[in-house]
């Protein structure tokens, strides 16, 4: 665990979580001068690589294909770890971020917005808030609200950029200690949610997206440019069509 505090006086802001690996220099550069920016503090979480993925980690939380080392095994696991950094420390939540991960301009007032809209809800149910526009996923023009920025959504919007309570992160180590968690940790969030075991939030306007999809940082679709930009396009198209709604 590595932390980095800045300048801010405010005590609002909750604990922060960067999911990273430590050999990955360009996207330390792109968080620690991104946060800085901000001015949000925040830790790395570093252990959960690969090579931290011992026989008894992955029979204690994975099931399936899940039960290997792999690349979505030690991304799931890091966010189990943030989990479990809650729990410890007693924390009322914390966001949490992929190191990708790439924060709108106005993302610390839609934070702060969202938390306290969230703080108004019953502190029991496990609830998540997902920040991001990745999935290509918005609330529709017809259910948005002037002031209003959580709206309850029926799919996740991958696992990203989010806030998640203490009861959540309890519900998530249980059911993956308790099930073993066979699929990726966005789509674990999603069968939660359909389970009506996790109160999963949308914001609207969203307040973060995912570098790895919008070209910013190397990935199984950032190689491609030409299809990087169609995501953009893609991002616009659907961005209307929810408008439409």
């Amino acid at each position: 665990m590595k932390t980095h505090t800045t300048t801010s006086s405010s005590t609002s802001l909750p604990a922060i979580f960067v999911l990273h690996v430590a050999a990955d220099t360009a996207r330390a550069a792109h968080i620690d001068g991104m946060m800085a920016r901000m001015d949000l503090p925040f830790e790395y979480i570093l252990a959960g690589d690969k090579a931290d993925l011992s026989r008894s980690v992955l029979t204690e939380y994975f099931g399936g294909p899940m039960a290997r080392v792999s690349g979505a095994t030690s991304c799931a696991y890091k966010h189990l770890l943030a989990c479990r950094e809650i729990l410890e420390r007693g924390l009322p939540g914390a966001l949490v971020l992929e190191d990708d991960a790439i924060l709108f301009k106005k993302f610390p007032a839609l934070l702060g917005s969202a938390l306290a809209e969230l703080e108004a809800k019953d502190p029991s149910r496990a609830a998540l808030i997902s920040f991001e526009d990745t999935r290509l996923r918005f609330v529709p023009r017809s259910e948005r609200c002037r002031g209003r920025v959580l709206y309850p959504g029926d799919r996740d919007r991958f696992a990203g950029i989010y806030y998640i309570n203490a009861a959540a992160a309890r519900l998530i180590l249980d059911r993956s200690r308790d099930e073993k968690m066979s699929m990726p940790i966005d789509i674990f969030h999603c069968c939660l949610l359909e389970r009506g075991l996790l109160d999963y939030w949308w914001t609207h306007p969203c307040g973060a997206t995912q570098g790895s999809h919008n070209g910013a940082f190397a990935s199984a679709l950032s190689h491609d440019r030409a299809a990087a930009i169609v995501w953009r396009l893609r991002r616009g198209y659907r961005k209307l069509l929810y408008w439409l709604r």
